[in-house]
């Protein structure tokens, strides 16, 4: 029976590292299927957005995991630094990346604490106004954070 679990589990974990691609469609297995359609439907949104990952602990948790994001590898994982970062201080950061931006910004912050944090990577073209590009981050940043409040249940 143990094998079995073993097994089952090893399948499962292979299912949810499927990606295709940096931006990816949200295609994959989902640990958390409702924060993932959340997800997904504030992507679709936004031409300009590379990535958006939803990082939060879960409930019976104690590690920081990328709850949902349009790239599918990440799903599940431990969060990286900068968001870790940002979940702790309640502030947030931003890292350039190659041909884009990346904003980690706090959100669902309760008791002066934030309980999540949005990861929103855009694309930053020549001559894009950086200024611009991280205020749309955090735009996508508070839609993300308003539908995860409109949801009728807990999403992780």
């Amino acid at each position: 029976m143990r094998l079995i679990l073993v097994v089952l589990f090893g399948v499962l974990v292979g299912c949810g590292s499927q990606d295709n691609g940096e931006g990816g469609s949200g295609e994959g297995t989902a640990p958390f299927a409702a924060a993932q359609k959340v997800v997904d439907g504030v992507a679709s949104g936004h031409a300009n957005l590379k990535r958006l990952t939803l990082h939060a602990v879960p409930a019976n948790g104690s590690e920081c995991t990328q709850i949902a994001s349009t790239m599918a590898a990440r799903r599940g994982k431990p969060s990286d630094p900068e968001d870790l970062a940002a979940l702790t201080t309640g502030k947030e950061t931003i890292l350039d990346e190659a041909g884009a931006i990346d904003v980690t910004v706090p959100i669902l912050v309760a008791d002066g604490k934030p309980k999540a944090v949005a990861g929103v990577t855009v694309t930053m073209g020549e001559g894009a106004d950086r200024d611009a590009l991280v205020a749309e981050a955090r735009a996508i940043a508070q839609e993300l954070e308003k539908a995860i409040q409109a949801a009728e249940k807990p999403l992780w």
